[in-house]
C-alpha cells in the first residue's frame, strides 16, 4: 500500500506550514531521514524529513502553499509498486504534478526553485508605469497592498516573471530596482552635446553622514513574526511580572574562564561568561525548583529536568533552542551544546526536539554592550533571566572603593507562581555561585 506523507509538528506551537521549497521532486527515490522540503513554521524554516523509504509517486502541493498540521502533503510508492500506477490512484490532489513539485536543483546551478504554481490563467501581463510587466496572482496582490510599482521589482521566475518571493524580497530591502537608462538627449537641442563638461566634483568625505530621504518600506509580517508578537502580547497582558535585579561582581570568574580557555586551547574549545551563567542558572534550579517550572490555571508543574531555553537572534526574528539536561552538563559540553543550536537555528536546521521542553530561559545581550534589560516571560515558563555585560565599575571592598568586573542579571517571574522571596532567594544563590565559581562544583 502506497505511504502518505503528512505535514509533521515541527514546533510545539505549530498549526500549519508553509512549504519553502521542495528539495525532492516527483520520481526521487528517498531514504528514511532524507530531507524532504524546507518548512516556515510559526518558529523558524525547518526541513521536513521522511520517515520512510520509496519513491516519490505524487507531491500536492506546490513551493509558497501553508499546509495544516497531519495534512497529505505526498504520496510514496512502496518497494515494489509502481510509482505511476500509484499517482495514478491519488485522489483528492491540490494541484496537477508537474505544477506541484518544485525541486531543488540538484546540479547547484543557481536557479531558485519555483515559489508559485505556474498557471497560464492565472498570470497577465498588468500595464504599469514602467510597461507591461509578466506577474503572478499573488505577487500582484501583495505589490498592491504595499502600493509598490510592480515595474521597479526584478522578475526571477520564467521568463523574468515577478513571483511572491521577488516582491518580499523587494519589500525587505534585498533586491534593488533595475536601473533606469537614460533617455536620449532630444534631436532638437544638438547643443547639449559641444557644452562644456562639468567641472569634478569634491568627493564627499566617508564621514559625512547622508542627507538623501529613506525609501519608506512596507515589509510583510513573517509567520515567526506574527508569532512572536501574539506570543509577546499575550505574556505582557496575562503575566503579573515581578522583576528582581543583582549585581554580579565575576573578577574570579573572569579569571578562572582565562586559565580554562588556555588549557583548552588545544581542543578548540573557548569558554565563554554565557557558559558559565548557563550552569550557575543550572545549579540554581536545582536549589530553587519553584524557578523551574511552568503555570496553568489549575497547577504549577514542578519540572524533574532543567531543560534551560537559549535566546538566539536571527534576522526575522527571535528564536529559543533549549539545552536538555542541563544540570547534567560540564561547562565544555554546554559551550558546544549552545554553540551547536545556535548554529542550527541560523542555519534553520533545528529539530523539533530542540524546540521543545524548555523549563526556563536565559536571554543575553551582554555582547551588544547592555547595562540592563527586562526580558519577557516565555509562557508557560514562570521565569526568564536577562544577562547583561559585563563591565569595569568602581565597587566598594571592605571601606576602599575599587575597580571591579560587575555583571548585572535580572530575573523577570510570574508573581502567579513565584513569590518575591521566593525570587529573591533564587537570585541570591546565583550571584554566590558566579562570584565564587567554584561552589558550582559542590
Amino acid at each position: 500500500m502506497p505511504i502518505e506523507v503528512t505535514m509533521p509538528k515541527l514546533s510545539p506551537t505549530m498549526e500549519s506550514g508553509v512549504i519553502a521549497q521542495w528539495l525532492v521532486k516527483v520520481g526521487d527515490a528517498i531514504k528514511e531521514g532524507d530531507a524532504l522540503a524546507d518548512i516556515e513554521t510559526d518558529k523558524a524554516t525547518m526541513q521536513m524529513k521522511s520517515y520512510d523509504d520509496g519513491v516519490i509517486a505524487h507531491i500536492d502541493h506546490a513551493a509558497g502553499d501553508e499546509v495544516a498540521l497531519g495534512a497529505r502533503v505526498m504520496v510514496l510508492a512502496k518497494k515494489g509498486e509502481d510509482p505511476k500506477q500509484v499517482a495514478a490512484g491519488v485522489t483528492g490532489a491540490k494541484k496537477p504534478e508537474a505544477k506541484a513539485a518544485a525541486p531543488a536543483d540538484a546540479a547547484g546551478n543557481g536557479k531558485r526553485p519555483a515559489e508559485e504554481p505556474e498557471a497560464d490563467d492565472g498570470e497577465e501581463a498588468v500595464a504599469v508605469s514602467g510597461g507591461r510587466v509578466r506577474s503572478s496572482p499573488l505577487a500582484r496582490k501583495i505589490a498592491a497592498e504595499a502600493r509598490i510599482d510592480l515595474a521597479r521589482v526584478p522578475g526571477t521566475g520564467p521568463g523574468g516573471r515577478i513571483v511572491r518571493r521577488d516582491v518580499e524580497d523587494f519589500l525587505a530591502g534585498k533586491t534593488q530596482a533595475p536601473a533606469a537608462k537614460a533617455p536620449a538627449p532630444p534631436k532638437s537641442a544638438p547643443a547639449a552635446a559641444t557644452a562644456p563638461a562639468a567641472a569634478p566634483r569634491t568627493p564627499i568625505p566617508a564621514a559625512r553622514i547622508s542627507t538623501a530621504p529613506l525609501e519608506e518600506k512596507r515589509i510583510p509580517n513573517s509567520r515567526m513574526r506574527k508569532t512572536i508578537a501574539q506570543r509577546m502580547a499575550q505574556s505582557k497582558q496575562t503575566v503579573p511580572e515581578i522583576h528582581v535585579t543583582v549585581d554580579v561582581r565575576v573578577d574570579k570568574l573572569a579569571a578562572l574562564r582565562e586559565t580554562l580557555n588556555k588549557e583548552l586551547a588545544a581542543e578548540k574549545v573557548k569558554l565563554s561568561v554565557g557558559d558559565f551563567v548557563t550552569k550557575a542558572v543550572a545549579v540554581a534550579l536545582r536549589r530553587h525548583p519553584a524557578l523551574n517550572a511552568t503555570f496553568e490555571p489549575d497547577a504549577i508543574i514542578r519540572h524533574g529536568e532543567v531543560n534551560i531555553g537559549i535566546a538566539v537572534a536571527l534576522e526575522e526574528g527571535l528564536i529559543v533552542p533549549v539545552l536538555h539536561h542541563a544540570d547534567e552538563l560540564g561547562l565544555i559540553e554546554i559551550r558546544r551544546g549552545s554553540e551547536g543550536l545556535a548554529a542550527a537555528a541560523r542555519g534553520g536546521s533545528l529539530a523539533g526536539e530542540q524546540l521543545s521542553g524548555g523549563t526556563f530561559t536565559i536571554s543575553n545581550l551582554g555582547m551588544y554592550g547592555v547595562k540592563q534589560f527586562d526580558a519577557i516571560i516565555n509562557l508557560p515558563e514562570v521565569a526568564i533571566l536577562a544577562v547583561s555585560a559585563a563591565e569595569k565599575r568602581p565597587v566598594v571592598e571592605g571601606d576602599a572603593i575599587v575597580v571591579g568586573t560587575v555583571m548585572s542579571l535580572t530575573l523577570s517571574a510570574d508573581h502567579r507562581a513565584v513569590d518575591g522571596a521566593t525570587a529573591a532567594d533564587f537570585m541570591r544563590t546565583l550571584k554566590n555561585l558566579l562570584e565564587e565559581p567554584a561552589r558550582m562544583l559542590l
